[in-house]
């Protein structure tokens, strides 16, 4: 009896597959502690960045609440696409429903529009305010205010919306792609949908570049006013323009890390979609896995960088951010009952710098005082008969002992060694002897 002899490729022998399959395990595991991080960093800083403008009543303006908005489309994309690909990635497959990949396909849909959408809106609104000039500025809320700018985000939010719930129709299919991680639309998909997204991402590119370049073209030039009275309004309107410039460049530069950092997977997924589009279904097109992955994880890396971003750009709102996780105060520490001008104690808690400061009469310059002084201060006088609710005060009937008077065995004659100088009227006079006339 002759025993069947069946020859494998080596590739496919007991040994190769379990190295293979050891291997994809310790690759899985790198990448789910990888990726856990980044939910983990990603998710305190983007909520670090919305309690800190929410809880100062000063950080509350359209801006960013605008900004806010940003950070909270972050946190939808970490809870719907990255710890859902944290769960692919630590089983090794898709283990949710088919209606979960779906909404997980609606959900990047919804993310990429909708960051475009407030992107939009704040280009437009910086651009808005840097042409109108600084009036715009101080009283902007009467023309776009927060009540107006969040109806226009709800309204750009609701248009989002409708094109990303085109997905949950029978007639655009989706599966899970093991090199993404996440969920995607697969071939055979209808080429109009593709189509009508383009459209709108470029209608939103192209806006936003008409506000990038009103924001670059705009030069703000002042000339210092000739009448003194107007100083104080001259320098509050060039301090509303420096800062209202800055947060537009802030728009600028943040529309440049989503264009580098989420532009590639959005382009891969058109291209793949068009490409394996039931109307093109003879060309078919096949993404390299390792292209496919390093382009998903660089989509990963933005809900990280913008708070990262927008923390070193604001300075005012870093901070607050300090101050509130590190018990950290800017202020000059106070310990105890400690009051400047406290029993004798004169203290001038005046900064050491040189301040410039508009007022009605004109451009001063204020010079640093003198420094703190933490002695008695010898001219300051003190009525001990006063009530003391210091603990540490003597009773008002204790009398302060004073030291005896020395006696006048103790005292140095020096006045024996000083020599007495006459005054102007014990000055002898010039006496002139005349003789005396005979009679």
């Amino acid at each position: 009896m002759t025993i069947p002899i069946e020859y494998v490729s080596e590739d496919d022998t007991l040994a190769a597959v379990t190295i293979q399959e050891t291997r994809s395990a310790s690759l899985r595991t790198t990448n789910a502690i990888l990726i856990a991080g980044l939910l983990i960093a990603s998710y305190f800083l983007n909520f670090l960045f919305i309690v800190a403008v929410l809880i100062t009543k000063s950080f509350r303006t359209t801006i960013y609440l605008m900004y806010c908005q940003l950070t909270l489309i972050n946190i939808f994309d970490l809870s719907f696409n990255i710890l859902f690909a944290l769960i692919f990635v630590a089983s090794g497959n898709w283990n949710m429903s088919n209606r979960m990949c779906t909404f997980n396909v609606a959900a990047q849909q919804f993310i990429h529009l909708n960051t475009l959408f407030i992107l939009m809106l704040i280009g437009a609104e910086r651009a808005t305010g840097l042409i109108l000039g600084p009036d715009y500025i101080i009283q902007g809320h009467k023309y776009l205010s927060g009540r107006r700018v969040g109806f226009a985000s709800f309204l750009l939010a609701v248009v989002a919306i409708v094109f990303a719930s085109v997905v949950f129709s029978s007639e655009i299919p989706t599966k899970p792609f093991r090199n993404r991680y996440i969920c995607g639309i697969d071939g055979g998909g209808p080429i109009g949908y593709v189509i009508a997204r383009l459209i709108i991402y470029f209608a939103c590119l192209i806006i936003i570049l008409i506000a990038i370049g009103a924001i670059l073209k705009k030069r703000s030039a002042a000339s210092i006013p000739h009448n003194v009275q107007e100083y104080g309004e001259f320098i509050k309107k060039n301090r509303a323009m420096a800062e209202h410039k800055s947060r537009a460049k802030l728009m600028i530069l943040i529309t440049c890390v989503f264009i580098f950092i989420e532009g590639p997977y959005i382009t891969l997924c058109f291209f793949y979609e068009m490409y394996n589009s039931r109307e093109l279904v003879d060309v078919m097109i096949d993404i390299p896995q390792d292209a496919d992955t390093l382009i998903t994880w660089l989509k990963f890396v933005f809900p990280l960088l913008c708070p990262i971003i927008m923390l070193s750009w604001c300075n005012d709102v870093w901070l607050k951010v300090k101050e509130v996780t590190c018990c950290r105060s800017y202020d000059p520490p106070t310990i105890g009952h400690y009051m400047p001008h406290y029993r004798g104690i004169d203290v001038s808690p005046v900064p050491s710098v040189m301040t410039i400061f508009g007022s009605d009469e004109g451009i001063r310059l204020s010079q640093p005082s003198q420094p703190t002084r933490l002695f008695p201060n010898p001219n300051f006088a003190v009525n001990n008969d006063e009530p003391s609710e210091h603990i540490s005060d003597p009773p008002s009937q204790q009398q302060t002992p004073q030291p005896p008077a020395p006696e006048n065995t103790q005292l140095p004659k020096i006045i024996a060694t000083l020599r007495k100088r006459p005054t102007e009227s014990k000055i002898p006079r010039r006496i002139s002897i005349r003789p005396k006339k005979p009679k």
